[in-house]
């Protein structure tokens, strides 16, 4: 089944969604996770390796995958469900993704990302990673500047080169963007500082 399949069934799963909150492409599973979120290497059959949904809000979502059935966290992804902006940790690397299924990338395709929120912005040199996802590296202290920068407005504009700039709703954006920060801080792969929505003490 290709990624558009996956779309088309995943819309039938997700109807109560809000239209601007849906993603270009979806996994079938009935937690309908953004496929451009998932492992290059995820195995779709009967497996102990799952994409498991932390928190959804908006037009976003928090993910993490296990590959033992949830006793170790190998990777945290949140994102726009557009996926437009994204953000992945692991631990050996921390980065910002941007997908479509429109897009047909060549290999090692590169070119600029600007993202600006607010008075923020910054210029991601990104790669393809592969037809239709681009990925940058970036530093803990980068991305926690932008997503501290995300937590106090309510869009963000992300333009590719000097051709395409599409505007991301940042509705729902900040317990998701919490819930991601909270996985790379206890994963041990980054710290990425404390989040706008998140209380130091349960008390």
């Amino acid at each position: 089944m290709n990624r558009k399949q996956n779309f088309l069934l995943a819309c039938m799963v997700i109807a109560s969604v809000p239209v601007m909150a849906r993603a270009q492409s979806y996994d079938a599973s009935p937690q309908a996770v953004p496929v451009a979120m998932q492992p290059e290497d995820e195995n779709r059959g009967p497996s102990p390796s799952q994409m498991l949904v932390d928190e959804r809000a908006g037009g976003w979502v928090a993910i993490h995958h296990t590959p033992d059935a949830g006793v170790h966290t190998d990777l945290c992804i949140a994102g726009s469900e557009s996926e437009i902006l994204m953000f992945r940790a692991d631990a050996d690397s921390l980065q910002v993704r941007s997908a479509d299924d429109h897009w047909t990338l060549g290999t090692g395709q590169k070119g600029d990302m600007t993202v600006t929120v607010g008075a923020y912005s910054t210029v991601f040199h990104m790669q393809a990673n592969d037809a239709t996802t681009l990925v940058a590296d970036i530093t803990p202290a980068n991305l926690t500047t932008l997503l501290n920068a995300m937590a106090h407005t309510h869009m963000a504009v992300v333009k590719f080169g000097d051709h395409t700039t599409l505007s991301v709703n940042l509705a729902g954006s900040v317990p998701v963007l919490d819930r991601f920060r909270g996985c790379a801080e206890t994963q041990h792969f980054a710290d990425l500082g404390q989040g706008a929505g998140q209380k130091a003490s349960p008390f």
